[in-house]
């Protein structure tokens, strides 16, 4: 799998928003009651300019000033009545909108990071990390907006128009359709701002998402940066990527300010050209002698057009906000969906079986395997792992240990051979099933916010205090813990930086151990930390070994002397099995090995 960005899918509008839609549909009840009470806000919003023409009118008739001030007021009181009903309307629209986007966006952001869990260790080490932040952050929080304001706005603001457009249609035909002529108008600027607006958002996205991932990379890496002295470089380097997202935004903000004023233009021009030939209209009747009356209506339904046309484009002022806002979604959702319809590469078979009493057989069989095609870092590989015993992989660096460690609980699929776990092909073990039975500790380890009980049951409710314990007591770690504060509730900081290096390793051995696995891999587990803590570590490992397979990957010779069996690999391939000491009387590799960390 390529870099997200590197695959995006360039989709028509109409399925984005097809499959957008998909999201709202356990909400329908919101939108449908907020879409009813819009149309009740059109009809009053469209009473305006007829209050206005009938204000108009009744100043210019022959009632009497005392009539004239009570259907004033009367009109007046309409038009109150009529604006505390809209804004009602407009309040509980908008609960009902907003109540139902932000769970749309829940649900949105819950499934992409449940997807990208799915995700294979390859694909994960192909993608940065920020950009996947971006999606279930940056990328869903746009799509906010558009649930909650833009799909009803535009909805409303159309359907503002169309009444409008009908309502000038019953009044004066042709000055309406004199009115129309800018409608083709409207419609290839906006078809021309919805090409490139689109494309430019994509650029955004992109280049917003590079900075997150650039920030993500070196706030992690902070410590190396500051070891090296190169905080400089980094500014630099994090200027040029804003550089480059500013660069992009301003391009997105001039298309917008460009298209914005062409329709208030258009929307003007409209307006005057209404005022034209209704005031010719006016004139002409002035002129022909026509009474004071005739000419009052006259006026009065200029008043009316004129405000109808302004009613009938100020919608298209906010639909032009709304179009902004609906591409930025858009180009948003495509990146979204982009992660949603990457494929996992490890997936269950639909004919997978579940592990029943798990023995702890492993068989590679001819396995060949390579990150790169055709690039092999592991070459026929064949070996058996019987139950309960205890195992080892040595060799130099590069040689295929860690990456046997990574296919036996399915990492990776290997492209040559076949693995068997118990005498079943391991791409036919259900995945919860077989890495369920599989206890790992590897060098790295990660420890999450929280508390070291939370850390040793992983957050796993079903894993009672007592078995926290029990774990903590085995591994040797449970007198350090007594010496704490809060003992077994005592917070774990990020990363948990606040431990040494030996007491997270034992953390992550009592997290292992909490879930009592049938095999125990252990990958270069105690390389990188102190000899007491690597003491307690082989102590409770040697009280393991009779009950649990145990597969070790070690560089520290001096650990492994105990296994049952040692198998030496180099350039990915088997070059010496045996024991330790069968291994230094073939005074081979192994035997070199020993001899120099000896020394």
């Amino acid at each position: 799998m390529r870099d997200f960005d590197e695959v995006t899918r360039h989709r028509a509008d109409s399925k984005i928003i097809k499959r957008l839609l998909v999201y709202a549909k356990p909400y329908t009840k919101n939108f449908i009651i907020s879409f009813i009470l819009m149309i009740f806000d059109v009809i009053l919003s469209s009473a305006t300019a007829a209050l206005m023409g009938t204000a108009v009118w009744l100043i210019n008739s022959d009632m009497s000033v005392d009539r004239k001030y009570l259907f004033l007021i009367g009109i007046v009181g309409i038009f109150v009545a009529s604006l505390v009903i809209v804004i009602a309307i407009i309040y509980f629209s908008n609960i009902l909108l907003q109540s139902a986007g932000q769970k749309i966006v829940k649900d949105v952001r819950v499934e992409v990071f449940e997807h990208i869990e799915k995700l294979s260790l390859g694909q994960f080490n192909k993608v940065p990390v920020g950009k996947m932040i971006t999606r279930v952050t940056n990328d869903t929080n746009t799509l906010s907006e558009m649930y909650t304001s833009v799909i009803v706005s535009l909805i409303r603001n159309l359907l503002m128009m169309i009444v409008q457009f009908v309502i000038m249609l019953v009044i004066n035909v042709k000055v309406t359709l004199i009115m129309a002529t800018t409608i083709p108008f409207v419609a290839v600027i906006t078809f021309g701002y919805r090409k490139l607006a689109r494309e430019q958002y994509r650029r955004v996205r992109n280049e917003n998402t590079n900075v997150n991932a650039f920030l993500q990379e070196n706030l992690s890496g902070v410590k190396l940066t500051q070891v090296f002295n190169r905080e400089n470089k980094k500014k630099d380097e994090f200027a040029d990527a804003n550089k480059k997202l500013r660069k992009e935004q301003l391009k997105e903000l001039v298309l917008f300010i460009i298209y914005r004023p062409l329709m208030y233009l258009l929307s003007m021009l409209a307006a005057l050209l209404v005022i034209y030939y209704v005031g010719s209209s006016v004139l002409d009747l002035v002129e022909s002698g026509a009474s004071a009356s005739v000419v009052s209506v006259q006026v009065a339904l200029m008043v009316m057009m004129y405000q109808y046309s302004i009613d009938f484009y100020r919608p298209l002022q906010s639909i032009s906000e709304d179009f902004n806002i609906l591409q930025s979604a858009l180009a948003s959702a495509e990146k979204v969906f982009d992660v949603l319809d990457t494929v996992p590469e490890i997936m269950d078979a639909e004919d997978a079986v579940e592990l029943v009493d798990f023995k702890g057989e492993i068989e590679f069989k001819n396995v060949w395997f390579a990150y790169i095609e055709d690039e092999w870092v592991l070459k026929d590989i064949s070996f058996k792992i019987n139950p309960d015993d205890t195992v080892a992989f040595v060799g130099p660096t590069g040689s295929g240990k860690t990456t046997i460690m990574n296919l036996i609980v399915r990492n990776y699929d290997v492209q040559k051979g076949q693995i068997l776990i118990d005498g079943i092909d391991i791409q036919k073990i259900k995945l919860d099933s077989l890495r369920g039975a599989i206890g790992q500790m590897p060098q790295d380890v990660f420890l999450f916010t929280g508390t070291i009980k939370s850390n040793i049951a992983f957050k796993d409710d079903t894993v009672t205090d007592e078995e926290v314990i029990q774990a903590a007591e085995y591994v040797g770690v449970a007198p350090f813990i007594e010496t704490l504060p809060d003992k077994y509730d005592y917070i774990v900081r990020e990363r948990g930086n606040n431990f040494s290096t030996g007491q997270r390793q034992l953390f992550s051995f009592a997290r292992t151990l909490v879930y009592e696995p049938t095999v125990m891999i252990l990958d270069e587990a105690t390389a990188s930390i102190d000899s007491e803590s690597e003491a307690i570590i082989q102590e409770s490992l040697e009280k393991m070994m009779d009950i649990s397979t145990m597969i070790v990957v070690a560089h520290r010779l001096s650990t492994i002397q105990k296994a049952d069996r040692i198998y030496v690999l180099q350039k990915g391939e088997i070059v010496e099995q045996g024991n330790h000491q069968q291994l230094l009387r073939k005074e081979g590799i192994y035997y070199s090995l020993y001899k120099l960390q000896d020394k």
